[in-house]
């Protein structure tokens, strides 16, 4: 039934086309130290929270500036229809990153999307300093800076839905009931022989919840086994 679901989203290139932190570190860093750390931590020599923490630590840009180049990134259409959908199904949906608070938040409030719950890292400013802060970090969970699966987990009972692309987004995929998935998430669990829906745009999670909407027989998943 439709009230029973929990919808969650991870936010860099799930909600938006690219993968907009990323962007911001490559273009905000004096040095190409972020190689090195991204490095380290896809080499599983960094956790997540220390890859990220270096990472922003070493960046050199004004909250101004860097609020003036979120203003390029583009949200996908189909997910406001998402949200407008949950309301009136009164389910909960909420996003759960990597990224950051503050930009999340004024990337959303340019596109007229307000009050979604984002479980996120947070950002604190200098003058031209970033301070990152990782309240949701937990050790369990060393592939993400934020325990993303922890989040959803606290919604057991309910067949949760989860939407994400990267290697941040496996522990909370293997928790959830539905998955869709791309990019690296897709690969990792065909490597798992897990099933998960493809997904380039967000238009197939919009399907598959009008489907359950109307009390339909839900889309059989797409196995990816390698």
């Amino acid at each position: 039934m439709p009230h029973k679901l929990a919808l969650f989203f991870d936010f860099d290139n799930t909600l938006t086309a690219g993968d907009v932190l990323d962007e911001l570190i490559e273009a905000y860093s004096p040095n190409d130290a972020w190689r090195v750390w991204e490095r380290a931590w896809a080499d599983g020599e960094l956790s997540a929270r220390d890859c990220l923490r270096l990472q922003v630590e070493n960046m050199r840009v004004s909250r101004e500036r860097l609020f003036a180049h979120l203003a390029s990134v583009r949200i996908d259409p189909a997910f406001a229809e998402i949200v407008d959908w949950a309301r009136g199904h009164r389910i909960p949906v909420s996003i759960v990153s990597d990224s950051f608070l503050p930009l999340i938040r004024h990337v959303l409030h340019m596109h007229g999307i307000e009050g979604v719950p984002i479980y996120a890292n947070d950002l604190a400013f200098a003058g031209n300093r970033l301070m990152p802060l990782f309240p949701f970090y937990d050790p369990a969970f060393p592939r993400s800076a934020n325990a993303k699966a922890n989040h959803l987990g606290a919604c057991r009972g309910r067949r949760i839905v989860f939407a994400g692309d990267g290697h941040s987004d496996l522990d909370a995929a293997l928790v959830a009931d539905v998955v869709f998935a791309k990019s690296t998430l897709a690969r990792e669990l065909a490597a798992r022989a897990v099933a998960f829906h493809p997904f380039h745009t967000l238009e197939p999670v919009l399907g598959f919840l009008e489907t359950i909407g109307t009390l339909a027989p839900a889309p059989a998943p797409h196995a990816r086994l390698g």
